[in-house]
C-alpha cells in the first residue's frame, strides 16, 4: 500500500502534464504570428485579423488598462479596416466626455489642447490622459464620413469629471440663479478633489458629498436647458453606480454600470444605424465588459450584449482578448503613493480575471505578436478530449474568440 500512493500521484500528474500538451498543441495548431512596424500591422495573423472584421460589424477588443502597445494597436487596426467602413469607436468612458474628446482632438492643435486641459483638470478623464491612447482618436476622427459623433462614450461619467462638468453648467447657465449654484458646486468639487489628492483617500471626494437632493436642486434650477438637465442626469446616475461601491453593493454596482452601457449604446446606435444601414463599429474597453455570457463579475456586460445583437441580425460580433507576455503597465492613479506605480511590473495572470495564462504563453513566441484562435477549443473542451482547464481560461474559450499576445509591452505616456 505505500507504493500504492505515490503510483497514483504519479500517474495524476502524468495525466495533467498529458492534459496541458493537449492544449497547448491545440493552441499552438490555432495559432498566427504577425508584425506590427512602424505603425502597420502586416502577416498571417493580420490577415485572420482582418478578414474577421470583414465579416463581423462589431469588432471587440478586451484589455487591461495602462498599455502602450493596445492603443496603439487599435489605433493601427482601425486605420487598416477602415476600408471595410469601420467609422465608429466606442469607449470606455461617458457620453459628455466623448464629446469633449472628439473636440479636443479634432483641434489643430490636438496636443497643447490635451496638455492644457490635463492641467486645468488632472485624473479627469480615464485613459485618455495617456498619449497612445489619443493615437486612437486621430485614427477615428481622420476621414470621418460626416459630422456626426464616431466617438461613441457608453460608460458613467468618471468621478474626477464633476469639476469640469459643473464648470460647464456654470459657463452655459441662462440664469444668475443657475450660474451661482453651478459655480458653489464646483467650488465643492475643487476642495474635496484636493483633499481627496492629499490623503489618497476616495472617502474624501465628491462621491461622498453629494446626495438626491442636490440633483433634484440642479434639475430645478436648470429647468428649461434640456442638455444641461441631461447631464445632471447623467452625473447623478453615474455617482449612484460609484456609491453603491461604498456600501458594499458592488455587484449591483457593476449590474447597473453594464445597464448604463447598453442604453448609451442603444441611443447612438438607434441614431447611427439609420444613416448608415451597413456601420461597423470598433470598440475597446477593459477584458470584463467584453465577455459573452457572464462576465468575471457576474454580470452581462455590454460584450454581451452587442453579440446577442449581432445574432438578432444574423451577423456576427468578434471578440479579441489582448495581453502582453511581460513588461510595465502605468498603474498610476489618485490614490497611488508611489511614482513606481507609472512603471508597475506587468503579469498578465494578476487581472482582474486572475486567469492562468501558462498554456497561452507556452503555446506562443516570445519574439512575435500572435493571435490565437480560440474557436477551434471549444470541440475539444465540450467534448472532454481536454478536461482539466483552469476554468477562468475555459471561460474566455467560450467567451472570447481570440487571443492577442504581444512579447513585450510597456506602460502608456502620460499627458504631461
Amino acid at each position: 500500500m505505500k507504493y500504492f500512493l505515490p503510483f497514483v500521484c504519479s500517474m495524476h500528474f502524468c495525466w495533467m502534464a498529458a492534459q496541458d500538451s493537449l492544449l497547448v498543441a491545440a493552441l499552438k495548431e490555432h495559432s498566427s504570428p504577425f508584425s506590427f512596424n512602424a505603425g502597420v500591422l502586416a502577416g498571417e495573423g493580420f490577415d485572420f485579423l482582418y478578414e474577421e472584421a470583414a465579416k463581423s460589424p462589431f469588432f471587440l477588443i478586451g484589455e487591461d488598462h495602462g498599455i502602450a502597445e493596445i492603443p496603439l494597436f487599435t489605433a493601427a487596426l482601425f486605420r487598416q479596416v477602415r476600408e471595410l467602413d469601420y467609422h465608429y469607436f466606442a469607449t470606455e468612458t461617458g457620453p459628455f466626455t466623448a464629446t469633449l474628446l472628439e473636440d479636443m482632438a479634432s483641434a489643430g492643435e490636438w496636443k497643447e489642447q490635451f496638455r492644457a486641459f490635463y492641467r486645468s483638470f488632472p485624473f479627469s478623464i480615464p485613459f485618455y490622459s495617456w498619449w497612445e491612447e489619443c493615437e486612437i482618436l486621430q485614427s477615428v476622427l481622420k476621414n470621418r464620413p460626416s459630422e456626426d459623433p464616431v466617438i461613441w462614450g457608453l460608460d458613467q461619467e468618471f468621478a474626477g469629471s464633476f469639476r469640469m462638468f459643473f464648470q460647464k453648467l456654470e459657463e452655459e447657465a441662462t440664469s444668475d440663479e443657475a450660474r451661482a449654484l453651478a459655480k458653489t458646486y464646483f467650488d465643492l468639487a475643487q476642495k474635496t478633489f484636493q483633499e481627496m489628492m492629499e490623503s489618497r483617500n476616495p472617502a474624501n471626494s465628491m462621491l461622498t458629498k453629494l446626495k438626491p437632493t442636490d440633483f433634484e436642486r440642479l434639475k430645478t434650477t436648470f429647468t428649461g436647458q434640456p442638455e444641461a438637465i441631461r447631464l445632471i442626469r447623467e452625473l447623478e446616475e453615474s455617482l449612484e453606480i460609484y456609491q453603491l461601491w461604498f456600501v458594499g453593493e458592488g455587484h449591483r454596482s457593476n449590474h447597473l454600470r453594464a445597464e448604463m452601457m447598453k442604453r448609451h449604446f442603444w441611443e447612438y446606435y438607434r441614431e447611427a444605424i439609420e444613416r448608415d444601414p451597413e456601420l461597423k463599429i470598433m470598440f475597446k474597453f477593459g477584458a470584463n465588459h467584453i465577455y459573452r455570457g457572464l462576465n468575471g463579475t457576474n454580470v452581462y456586460d455590454i460584450g454581451n450584449f452587442v453579440s446577442e445583437l449581432a445574432s438578432q441580425q444574423g451577423k456576427s460580433s468578434f471578440h479579441l482578448y489582448v495581453i502582453g507576455r511581460k513588461g510595465t503597465q502605468n498603474a498610476y492613479t489618485p490614490f497611488s503613493k508611489e511614482e513606481s506605480d507609472r512603471q508597475k511590473t506587468y503579469d498578465p495572470r494578476k487581472y482582474l480575471d486572475r486567469i492562468d495564462f501558462n498554456p497561452v504563453l507556452d503555446a506562443t513566441s516570445d519574439a512575435d505578436w500572435s493571435v490565437l484562435d480560440l474557436r477551434p477549443l471549444r470541440k475539444l473542451l465540450h467534448g472532454r478530449q481536454i478536461r482539466e482547464v483552469d476554468e477562468g481560461l475555459r471561460r474566455l474559450i467560450f467567451s472570447y474568440d481570440a487571443v492577442l499576445v504581444i512579447p513585450e509591452v510597456h506602460a502608456a505616456a502620460s499627458v504631461e
